[in-house]
Formats: structure tokens, sequence, C-alpha cells
């Protein structure tokens, strides 16, 4: 049994007890079949865990915030407790496994693409690998540059926590970098109240300025 020592909850905790799941979540969700071994990397407090070990789902995970991996743990097969950027964390997690998960994780790394290597040996023939990335260049994000602000904030794009930013094409050149194939990028549906179906057919239109945030299908190369 792993010891949790005492800690705060990080404030996606929080979060997500205030707002519950995004859109991105539940597209994430979607994409994994019931019965799948699946390693999440990050799942704060367990609640994608959560609905994965209830589809079957045999999830084991890494999580660096010991009061979200205590939160997690009743719904993990396995889960160590550290920096996914710790080699070591993955020693007892050798895999392989049908689907490997990091949704909003890569953009909190000050190395995302040695993770990207550490994690890819542990995907299965087949398998593929979820990651949902924040698109910096995002229209909104663009103004605020013409005007010369860059203000983080406690979530969204200038996410305080946030260490690396990425574009479309940097985060294709980066999964390339680091031996993936992206074999899809989607732009999770939003609940737009007004004029939705137009909004949803700009940003998937023009996604390197329109969508929020991407999601890359990704497959080990030569698979």
């Amino acid at each position: 049994m792993a010891n949790f020592p005492p800690a705060a909850s990080s404030h996606y905790d929080a979060q997500f007890k205030n707002l519950g799941l995004s859109e991105t979540h539940r597209y994430l969700l979607r994409q994994i079949p019931g019965g799948s071994d699946v390693l999440e990397l990050g799942p704060a407090s367990g609640y994608m865990t959560q609905i994965l070990a209830a589809q079957g789902c045999r999830v084991d995970a890494v999580e660096i915030n010991p009061q979200d991996a205590a939160k997690a743990a009743p719904h993990c097969r396995r889960i160590i407790v550290g920096s996914v950027e710790d080699a070591a964390n993955f020693a007892e997690l050798p895999g392989p496994y049908h689907v490997i998960l990091m949704a909003d994780v890569l953009e909190h790394l000050r190395q995302p693409e040695y993770v990207l290597q550490l994690v890819r040996p542990r995907l299965a023939p087949n398998g593929v690998a979820l990651v949902s990335l924040p698109n910096i260049a995002f229209w909104k994000m663009r103004l605020q540059l013409l005007r010369g602000r860059f203000d983080y904030t406690d979530t969204g794009l200038l996410d305080r926590t946030h260490l690396r930013f990425f574009t479309l094409k940097t985060a294709t050149a980066m999964f390339a970098a680091a031996g993936f194939r992206v074999a899809n990028v989607v732009v999770p549906p939003h609940t737009i109240p007004r004029l939705e179906r137009l909004k949803q057919w700009i940003m998937e239109t023009w996604p390197a300025l329109f969508s929020f945030n991407f999601v890359f299908h990704l497959r080990s190369d030569g698979t």
C-alpha cells in the first residue's frame, strides 16, 4: 500500500468539483474502450480514472500531488506518487498499455519530449496515446500579444503552472521527434449557446487560429 504524505490537493481538484468534466475530458473518455489497460499520466484526483475503472479498464497512474494521488488510488490498479519526468517512476509500469492518456499534462513539464520517449516503449502494438494540449496560438492569445500582454492566470492558456507552450505545428514536431506519428487531430466540441454549428465549423476549418485546445491521437512510429 502506497504512503501518501500530507499535502494540499491541486487546484484542478477544486476546479473539477466546481465545473465537472470538460468537453475535452468527455471526448477522451469516449476514445478508450472498456476493458483497456491504461497508463494515465497526471490523473489529479482521479475524476477520469474513476470513470475508466467503472468501464472495466485497468488503470496504472503517475501523479505528483500526494493528496490527489490518495483520492485517485482506489480507482487504480497501481499508482506511483512522483514526477512523470523521473524515469525511475516507470520502473514498475512496464506495460504494454492499450492506451496512454496524457490529458493536459505535457504543458506542465520541463521536458515533455523526454516523457514521451519514456512512455512510447510501453505502448502496445496498435495502441494509442491520447494527448490534449492547449493552443497558445488561439485568436484571443494573439490579440493579447498584439497588445503587449502575457498575463498568467490560475487556469486557462496561461495557467501559472504551464512551463511549455504549443501551437499545432510545434506540438506535431515534438511528437515526431519522440517517435510518434500523429494519426489524428481533433477539436473537441464545445457547448456554444448561439450559432453553435457555425462556430464549431469555424474551429474545425481553422483549428490553428480558433481552437482553444487540441486532442492528438498518436501511434508509435511504424504502427
